[in-house]
């Protein structure tokens, strides 16, 4: 059975979790004036704010730039989000909800915008479908290692992130060669 199919009532009854649900649906409940049922109802809530969030965010960063610019603007703006919001990113992480077109809406104009960015930068079709999940990992890598300190020899997670992100933009030629191939 899948972990949405409980009600909130019923996690709210369960362990440690009590809290963390509590708390989220006291959130969610203060920003709607509803108090959602279902688990379905808040991952819904969370990565449509997410999603609505993280694409503001983005094309705020990417203001006034094109092409290797804008897309190191946007990793830094997306390594940002995922720092100051890391709930509401790792919502806007998830694969949308196939019964909910909101949902789909909105994980697919993010998409759009990320690919329209490697676009920019000369990548198409599957070499920018596969660009764009190395840099969702690179990013997601990044700010997991950051919250939990776990890279030795780092003395600036900043920096260590703009050189990593020098080295995927850089490489991008790669993943262009390789979609001609393919």
């Amino acid at each position: 059975m899948e972990s949405y199919a409980y009600s909130l009532d019923e996690i709210l009854a369960m362990s440690w979790d009590k809290k963390l649900a509590n708390d989220l649906a006291q959130e969610i409940g203060s920003a709607t004036g509803d108090k959602p049922d279902t688990v379905l109802e808040m991952r819904r809530f969370l990565a449509l704010k997410g999603y609505r969030e993280l694409l503001d965010r983005v094309s705020e960063a990417c203001r006034g730039k094109s092409g290797d610019q804008a897309l190191s603007a946007v990793a830094h703006a997306i390594r940002r989000y995922a720092l100051e919001r890391p709930a509401l990113s790792a919502a806007a992480f998830q694969t949308a909800a196939v019964d909910c077109p909101e949902w789909r809406e909105a994980h697919e104009r993010l998409h759009i915008f990320m690919i329209d960015r490697f676009a920019e930068c000369g990548l198409f079709g599957k070499a920018a479908e596969n660009a764009l999940n190395m840099l969702r990992s690179l990013v997601r890598g990044y700010m997991l290692h950051e919250i939990m300190h776990t890279l030795i020899g780092v003395d600036s997670y900043e920096d260590a992130f703009d050189k990593a992100v020098e080295v995927f933009v850089a490489g991008l030629p790669i993943f262009a060669s390789a979609g001609r191939n393919s």
